[in-house]
């Protein structure tokens, strides 16, 4: 397994019994920022709501930096049912292929069943990962159909990036079940 971005368990050890998901959640994507922060010193992150989940993005045009604007994590709690998918939305979602002609699909960070939308819930993504046609994209979506097949799951993704697009290198992803954050991280770029 992959080494993990963040101290997941010593984060989770602040919580006292019985942990509330919306303030685990909150917590990790200020944990996140935090560490975003440190590494890209003048990113322009923002949080907000959209369809039930929550963002942390950096929107680095609006500070003038030579970045992609680029979703950074999100959070959400699996809800009791969800909408059809918009599956025409999706199609005409733009998305430039891969400079290494990789195949890529129009991944969501927060899964459709657990809530997730569109817009900055979609990013690229190696398709044999998210389509679970590799050992990794298995365990992938073994976890994201986890976290869907309970409602009130907390289910968050972060994205980690190793140049300047909005293209990520490698994905964690996470859910919180009896009280304890699982959490394991997936190669997104294999050519990387």
């Amino acid at each position: 397994m992959r080494e993990l971005s963040l101290e997941y368990r010593l984060l989770m050890s602040s919580f006292n019994p019985p942990l509330d998901a919306r303030l685990v959640g909150r917590a990790l994507l200020e944990a996140l920022a935090d560490r975003y922060e440190a590494q890209h010193a003048h990113c322009a992150l923002q949080v907000f709501e959209q369809s039930g989940a929550t963002y942390l993005f950096d929107l680095a045009s609006s500070a003038g930096l030579p970045q992609e604007d680029r979703t950074v994590a999100a959070w959400a709690l699996t809800p009791p049912s969800v909408d059809e998918r918009d599956t025409s939305y999706q199609r005409g979602f733009p998305m430039s292929p891969a400079e290494d002609d990789a195949p890529v699909d129009r991944g969501h960070l927060i899964p459709h069943l657990s809530g997730g939308e569109f817009g900055p819930n979609i990013f690229r993504q190696d398709r044999a990962l998210n389509r679970g046609w590799s050992e990794q994209g298995k365990r992938y979506r073994a976890l994201e159909r986890e976290a869907a097949s309970i409602p009130g799951t907390l289910f968050f993704g972060h994205l980690l990036y190793a140049d300047e697009t909005a293209y990520p290198s490698e994905i964690e992803i996470g859910l919180l079940s009896s009280a304890m954050l699982r959490v394991e991280r997936f190669v997104n770029r294999p050519s990387r």
